[in-house]
């Protein structure tokens, strides 16, 4: 966490000398909207560092799906319901495409020691076979 705030004091320092130099030649104005968006898009742009809510929400999913995975019987609607639930708990609205979901997937996949033919069992319909979304819950599987 110290890193992060370190890395984004000296981008905010970095930005700052730039817009004040590059101040010589704006307007004042135009000078303090520059600074305004490019704050803003290094604020919203992703970052290599998982937020802790992101985390939060990952090992909510691994839990509930490793969870799931040693009950008797899978049954896919049950537990796309229970999925669906805790993503919109944490506002996701489109869990099935969302990489922290299906990354917690996959890491859970792992925790049950899921191999072989299982696992690429429940990879491809947890995915509903789409390609992106199975290698989302392979990175998950992967970092397990």
């Amino acid at each position: 966490m110290q890193i992060k705030t370190q890395l984004f004091a000296i981008t905010i320092i970095g930005l700052t000398q730039a817009c004040s130099f590059s101040a010589s030649s704006e307007s004042s104005s135009e000078s303090s909207t520059s600074f305004s968006e490019s704050v803003g898009s290094i604020i919203s742009s992703p970052s290599s560092f998982s937020s802790d809510k992101n985390k939060a929400y990952e090992i909510k999913i691994m839990d509930y799906t490793a969870a799931y995975l040693t009950t008797a019987a899978f049954e896919r609607a049950a537990f796309v319901a229970g999925i669906s639930e805790i993503a919109t708990e944490n506002g996701i609205t489109n869990w099935e495409d969302d990489e922290t979901t299906l990354v917690g997937i996959g890491r859970a996949l792992k925790k049950a020691k899921l191999t072989g033919g299982v696992y690429e069992t429940y990879k491809k319909s947890l995915a509903d076979s789409n390609e992106l979304r199975m290698q989302m819950i392979q990175k998950g599987y992967d970092a397990q």
